[in-house]
């Protein structure tokens, strides 16, 4: 097979197969595919690195030696431990699957490859020589725009985390939700849910942002509400996708035996327009005074007893109106999105 032909084999594989569009593996796995022909001094390796290939050449049949199970195994022994020491162990495996890769098609060409070298047997894939590919050939060509198409599906699918994670979207896992949502700490996240209210078994399908994760559950909210998908909702799929970046500010607000509204308003008049919401635990004097929501298909974020009021992503709004009577001593974590 042609140069170009082995590398995009090599790098469509190497990004499907280690789930990675970094250009450094991906340029390893061209390097690895290239390997194999080092053993003639036409090939490009075998100009660029003459000496070594003439020494090859001389001494062993093409498609031998370098086109081994026994090549693929020195490579990846002498390029892995040199990844994992720098902690790339991806760009270690690419060198060697890059090899790999472009010896197994090889296998598909007329001549074969003595894959099992030291063993002199061929090693060919299609019995019929007629239907074998030619170097150059047409045959080739549709080989290479296959592989060229598998490349861009290998990046794309790795730019959304993986062959695992794609297909764990496609069927709605839980735990591909869960992945996907810890790996965009700095982005909006947004869950699409297929399911039905718990309270009446109405619909609840639809788009959600997540606020945050409750072990394998989600806290969620529609803008008009907060949800615990364990509690108000019966899910029978939840697809998770990462939005735009958000710019998610945390403060943390003290009270010290004092009213706190006037610092709930300013907070709002500071953020206009954004979500606020409310987390961490207060003592109030006059807890009869505080209205709760009353219980219902939406994520209760705020808790009392005795005198303890805890709030979980209570929204500012209404944390402004319930202690609008209230001496409060305690700390508040503000979470403010986009």
């Amino acid at each position: 097979m042609m140069a170009i032909t082995h590398a995009c084999i090599a790098t469509a594989g190497v990004s499907l197969l280690l789930s990675t569009s970094h250009p450094l593996p991906l340029v390893l796995a061209v390097l690895g595919s290239q390997l194999p022909d080092l053993d003639t001094t036409t090939s490009i390796i075998g100009q660029v690195l003459y000496p070594v290939s003439r020494w090859i050449e001389d001494r062993f049949p093409h498609r031998s030696i370098t086109h081994s199970l026994v090549a693929t195994g020195a490579i990846a022994a002498l390029s892995l431990p040199i990844a994992l020491y720098f902690g790339n162990w991806k760009a270690g495996a690419a060198v060697p699957l890059g090899h790999l890769l472009s010896c197994f098609s090889d296998c598909f060409t007329r001549q074969g490859v003595q894959l099992f070298w030291p063993d002199p047997a061929w090693a060919i894939s299609v019995s019929n020589p007629r239907r074998r590919l030619r170097t150059g050939g047409p045959g080739e060509y549709w080989v290479l725009a296959a592989a060229v198409a598998l490349l861009l599906v290998g990046i794309h699918v790795a730019g959304g985390g993986g062959v695992s994670v794609a297909v764990g979207q496609s069927i709605g896992l839980r735990e591909t939700a869960i992945s996907t949502y810890n790996a965009h700490p700095q982005n909006a996240v947004y869950a699409d849910i297929k399911g039905v209210w718990a309270d009446d078994r109405s619909r609840a399908d639809g788009e959600y942002l997540i606020l945050k994760a409750d072990g394998s559950e989600f806290i969620v909210t529609d803008g008009s509400g907060i949800y615990h998908t364990g509690q108000s909702m019966v899910v029978e799929s939840l697809k998770a996708r990462a939005g735009e970046p958000m710019e998610t500010q945390t403060e943390t607000l003290s009270f010290a035996d004092e009213n706190p509204v006037e610092r709930l308003q300013q907070l709002a008049i500071s953020h206009p327009g954004k979500a606020i919401y409310l987390t961490g635990t207060l003592t109030v004097d006059y807890p009869e005074g505080i209205t709760l929501q009353p219980p219902g298909r939406q994520y209760e974020t705020a808790a009392i007893m005795g005198e303890t009021l805890t709030l979980d992503l209570h929204p500012l709004e209404l944390a402004t109106v319930q202690l609008s009577d209230q001496w409060v001593v305690g700390r508040l974590a503000v979470s403010i999105g986009s």
